[in-house]
């Protein structure tokens, strides 16, 4: 299998940036795709220059734009299986080669696998979350978990799409721009049959937001983030369990996470009043099904 690497950035900071050029060297084709409203291009030359091909993109589509310009540059490549990660990723040396045998161990060619994230801000692995029809769990991974854990939804960043499973699933949702793309592709993946896992024995370092002591909530952690993406995490929410509550009517319960964002908002966060609206209002579009930028 020809894997490539997909990194998405918006404004990097010198230390992103400079952990990119370590990525040529360990997989064989490197796309940056720049959301940044002003492109770079003394960072685009530099990127070039060190075999990191690059994409501005502009944000057009927000990330899932980015996703689907990026995926379809390295299927130009040749590539068959897919790694996408934020800038804020650190991917350990043996990242690849320890993937790739994990989504060998599956024997199908549809996949989508992640890795254990280790989430900086709060020093422990995110929890499965596996929906069935009737049934919703979160469920610590254990020590000593090992191979691939078959679960309902992982986030983007690390994650292996094979070019069976993108054929088979198409295009991220550009009409959700940012915030549960990754939960709609992976509930869109499950509906098709598409596995979904982790493979516990593959550790990713990531910071979730810009969180603080004191502000997380049990098995959910929140923090404090800008009214839009307060409206876009509460619009979709409610859009990815309008799609898929049919098959899963316990997906429902996935709204649980923006009441947990109104908690938060009323307790912690500044400019309450202007977060408070835009969740009430992405909580009313989501309703109504309304889809898009803001």
């Amino acid at each position: 299998m020809k894997h490539g690497t997909l990194i998405t950035l918006y404004k990097p900071d010198a230390g992103q940036a400079e952990h990119l050029l370590r990525l040529p060297a360990l997989s064989p084709e490197v796309v940056a795709v720049d959301n940044s409203p002003q492109a770079d291009a003394v960072l685009h030359a530099r990127l070039a220059a060190h075999g990191v091909s690059v994409i501005s993109n502009h944000n057009r589509g927000g990330i899932a734009g980015a996703f689907n310009a990026g995926l379809e540059f390295l299927i130009g490549r040749g590539c068959d299986v897919f790694f996408i990660f934020d800038q804020d990723s650190t991917v350990p040396d043996d990242y690849f080669d320890r993937m790739l045998i994990g989504c060998a161990s599956l024997g199908e060619p549809r996949f989508l696998v992640g890795p254990r994230i280790f989430n900086l801000n709060v020093r422990r692995d995110l929890p499965l979350f596996t929906v069935r029809r009737w049934s919703a769990r979160i469920a610590p991974i254990r020590d000593g978990a090992h191979g691939l854990l078959p679960c309902s939804v992982i986030i983007s960043s690390g994650t292996a799409i094979s070019l069976a499973a993108y054929r088979a699933l198409g295009r991220f949702r550009e009409d959700f721009f940012i915030d549960h793309v990754d939960a709609e592709y992976c509930m869109r993946a499950q509906a098709h049959g598409v596995p979904v896992c982790v493979n516990a024995d593959v550790s990713l370092p990531h910071e979730l937001g810009k969180a603080t002591p004191g502000q997380h909530w049990p098995r959910v952690d929140i923090f404090d983030q800008s009214a839009l993406r307060h409206y876009y995490a509460a619009r979709n929410c409610i859009l990815v369990a309008r799609d898929y509550w049919h098959s899963y009517p316990a997906l429902l319960l996935i709204n649980l996470i923006t009441l947990k964002h109104l908690a938060f908002v009323l307790l912690h966060a500044r400019q309450k009043r202007m977060k408070l609206q835009a969740i009430l209002c992405g909580i009313g579009d989501g309703l109504r099904g309304k889809c898009g930028r803001v």
